[in-house]
């Protein structure tokens, strides 16, 4: 499985602890996949919402996601919205990534891209 992570700290990017804890904002991640090749791949996604010690408050990790045979070069898109998380978040850890099933020598598993976090108020979410 090859994954990549990054950490956001809320504060650096501009949302002061107060304005966090208080209006809680949604916040939405996505993230867009697909297949290479004529391959069956394996994609993950784990997104982590975690308070000043750097602990999970809150967790989006859905089950691996199997790309089949015949449906490469469709992309898909992974969505989750964050609501009412409570006090305390101050980053936001985003990790994902995949694998081809079939185990080739080379790089073959998923491709990904627009990657996304975004905090928003809940009328901007649908």
């Amino acid at each position: 499985m090859c994954r990549k992570s990054q950490l956001i700290d809320l504060e650096r990017e501009g949302y002061n602890p107060e304005f966090m804890d208080h209006f809680q904002p949604d916040i939405k991640i996505s993230d867009w996949y697909e297949a290479q090749w004529e391959n069956c791949s394996k994609y993950g996604i784990y997104v982590e919402l975690l308070n000043q010690n750097k602990e999970p408050v809150h967790t989006f990790a859905p089950k691996a996601v199997f790309v089949w045979l015949g449906n490469s070069a469709k992309w898909n898109q992974m969505s989750h919205v964050f609501q009412n998380y409570g006090p305390g978040v101050r980053y936001i850890r985003f990790t994902h990534g995949g694998e081809d099933t079939a185990y080739w020598g080379d790089v073959y598993g998923v491709r990904l891209t627009d990657s996304c976090v975004e905090i928003c108020p809940s009328v901007e979410t649908q």
